[in-house]
């Protein structure tokens, strides 16, 4: 079964379409216009949480005053929006996503590259020689995918 997803998912035969061309759609938006599509990599999320809610908040324009900062509201939100506090909200525990999908299917643990943990290492391989190669030309650097595997 996961063969057959992953060789789908690798040609880009996906309910949402090809993984790199969403990424790169949105690189080169960001590109073009990066005051109105902001960027942002879950890996880099994960590993600088406060740095990116700070990032995104200057980008709606509305930067964290100072006496926010002192409050800790950025950890707040951290908490907030965090896998574990989403989880437990009614509508992730039921419902579907698109009617194809159950809603609570939708979180997993969060963890930055769990995903290689389901794929034999051939697979693991392919996928991250195909996103180089294809994502390469683009300019765009995964900088926190540059530490663990390009």
């Amino acid at each position: 079964m996961i063969e057959e997803y992953f060789e789908n998912f690798c040609k880009g035969d996906f309910p949402f379409g090809s993984y790199e061309d969403n990424i790169l759609g949105y690189w080169n938006e960001h590109t073009r216009n990066p005051n109105k599509v902001l960027f942002l990599e879950y890996e880099g999320l994960k590993a600088d949480p406060n740095d990116q809610v700070k990032r995104l908040a200057e980008f709606i324009g509305r930067p964290f005053s100072e006496e926010e900062l002192k409050a800790n509201i950025v950890q707040e939100i951290i908490k907030l929006c965090s896998l574990d506090s989403l989880k437990e909200k009614e509508v992730n525990k039921s419902g579907k996503f698109y009617d194809f999908v159950d809603n609570n299917a939708l979180f997993r643990k969060g963890e930055v590259w769990d995903w290689i943990n389901y794929l034999n290492p051939s697979m693991v391989k392919e996928l991250l020689h195909d996103l180089q190669e294809k994502l390469k030309r683009s300019g765009l650097s995964f900088k926190y995918y540059q530490q663990h595997y390009f």
